[in-house]
């Protein structure tokens, strides 16, 4: 199929072909290409793991990294108090081993606080009602992909302390910056829920 012409108030017609997958890549079949192109870079795999049957504990959320092959989740205890939110925290590194932390939110600083922390923190925003998981969970994770992205080692450890407001404010002026008000202003709801 080919559209040519398209061309309005000056601008230069152009021709565009479309055509199957395969005759775009070099030598056919693009899912095996990626197929191979992904054993030959190693496989990246993650599991993710849930709440421990019979603990009692209620999965809030979980996420993998694939690059890193770890994996978290975060629980609300059978204890739990909405007045006084402390979660637990399990992070898995890619050889299943497990680290296990209480979160008492109450103490997170967004401006100075480890990844384990900010997703104790965005669980509780989301729970309490103050945002949806896209809101709050889901805009941590991203903020993370992309600070991973930025740095050269591909992701930071869970433990480093980091001024999340900042990495926040970067998105949401760069949104500006390219043009897209959307994303700026979802961006900025995330940050004032950083601002304490």
């Amino acid at each position: 199929m080919s559209v040519s012409g398209i061309g309005a108030a000056g601008y230069p017609t152009a021709g565009y072909e479309t055509r199957k997958t395969e005759k775009n890549v070099a030598g056919g079949n693009f899912a095996k290409q990626a197929a191979e192109a992904s054993q030959a870079a190693g496989q990246a795999t993650a599991t993710l793991y849930g709440a421990e049957e019979g603990s009692g504990d209620i999965t809030i959320f979980s996420g993998a990294e694939v690059v890193s092959g770890s994996s978290y989740s975060v629980y609300k205890t059978p204890d739990f108090d909405p007045a006084n939110p402390v979660y637990k925290v399990k992070i898995w590194d890619k050889s299943g081993n497990v680290t296990e932390r209480m979160v008492d939110v109450s103490k997170v600083d967004p401006k100075n606080c480890d990844t384990v922390e900010m997703h104790a923190y965005t669980a509780d925003l989301k729970e309490s009602g103050k945002g949806s998981f896209e809101d709050t969970v889901l805009k941590a994770v991203v903020a993370k992909s992309v600070k991973d992205a930025e740095s050269r080692s591909g992701t930071w450890s869970f433990s480093e302390k980091i001024d999340w407001a900042k990495i926040v404010n970067d998105l949401m002026q760069s949104s500006y910056h390219y043009g897209d008000l959307k994303g700026y202003m979802e961006w900025k709801k995330f940050l004032g829920f950083l601002d304490k």
